[in-house]
């Protein structure tokens, strides 16, 4: 299909408010590239999981500006047809979206400038270049990627299957079965109590992991920063191995067990100096 481009301030999703007419439709390719709204958010005909196939792809691309659904009233549709198809958000943009219908949406990706909650339903491969992103309790997201930017995954039951996190600063609070963290990247794992990463190995190349919460029996940590000075319950990490290699671990809590650590060659493991007590 045609691309379709949403007209400048329009305040509703609504097929008039479109350049071909029609807007959202099974197979639709649209693309919002101008300031929308009327300063406030546009919430009108953001539901559209009625349609039978889905989207191909919503793109927002950096001349956008406003904020598109709320919390209780997201953009709902589906773009699931396709491998490729999916959400971007590249504009000065607020974006509150979901899936609708099949519930599925197959890429979400988000850059510099723009905030984004996922509200609900599943995202099969999520990749964040900038700007915020916060996945709430009923978001599944099968894989994930952070190349910059910051944001919250909150407790989900479903695990993401694959977790990259390269750059920008992250709380993580559901279990990943492998997690990678980047030397650009800070990440609290804050695990929720119901949450589990006992089947969870991390890898981490140069970035700070700070533990809050949560048992991690496998850590293979090159450079970088293990910090345990934040832990708020007792736990165990390295139950099954740790691997370390010019990394520091920051202790500074009695309450989280270190152990089974295996250090690179002759590298020795480096404990992070005397921590002043609060004054």
């Amino acid at each position: 299909m045609a691309v379709a481009y949403l007209n400048e301030g329009a305040t509703s999703l609504a097929a008039a408010n479109w350049s071909d007419a029609t807007g959202f439709a099974d197979n639709a390719t649209l693309v919002i590239d101008k300031k929308f709204g009327s300063g406030a958010p546009l919430t009108a005909s953001t539901d559209q999981s009625g349609l039978t196939t889905g989207i191909d792809y919503l793109d927002i691309l950096k001349g956008a500006q406003g904020q598109l659904g709320t919390g209780a009233s997201p953009l709902q549709v589906d773009a699931d047809t396709a491998s490729g198809d999916g959400i971007v958000n590249y504009g000065n943009v607020t974006l509150y979206f979901r899936g609708g219908g099949s519930g599925q949406i197959n890429n979400f990706t988000c850059g510099a400038g723009s905030i984004n909650y996922h509200v609900n339903d599943t995202i099969t491969q999520v990749v964040v270049e900038g700007g915020t992103y916060i996945a709430e309790e009923s978001a599944v997201i099968t894989n994930f990627d952070a190349y910059g930017g910051s944001g919250e995954i909150k407790y989900n039951s479903t695990k993401i299957t694959t977790c990259r996190i390269m750059r920008g600063t992250w709380v993580l609070r559901r279990a990943c079965t492998n997690l990678f963290v980047g030397e650009n990247a800070r990440v609290i794992i804050d695990l929720d109590d119901a949450a589990t990463m006992t089947s969870t190995a991390i890898s981490s190349y140069g970035g700070t992991i700070d533990l809050r919460f949560g048992a991690y029996p496998t850590i293979t940590a090159i450079g970088g920063t293990l910090d345990l000075r934040n832990a708020r319950r007792a736990f165990e990490i390295g139950g099954t191995a740790i691997t370390l290699g010019g990394t520091t671990i920051h202790e500074g809590s009695d309450i989280v067990t270190v152990s089974n650590v295996t250090n690179v060659g002759n590298s020795k493991r480096s404990i992070g100096g005397f921590v002043p007590a609060p004054s």
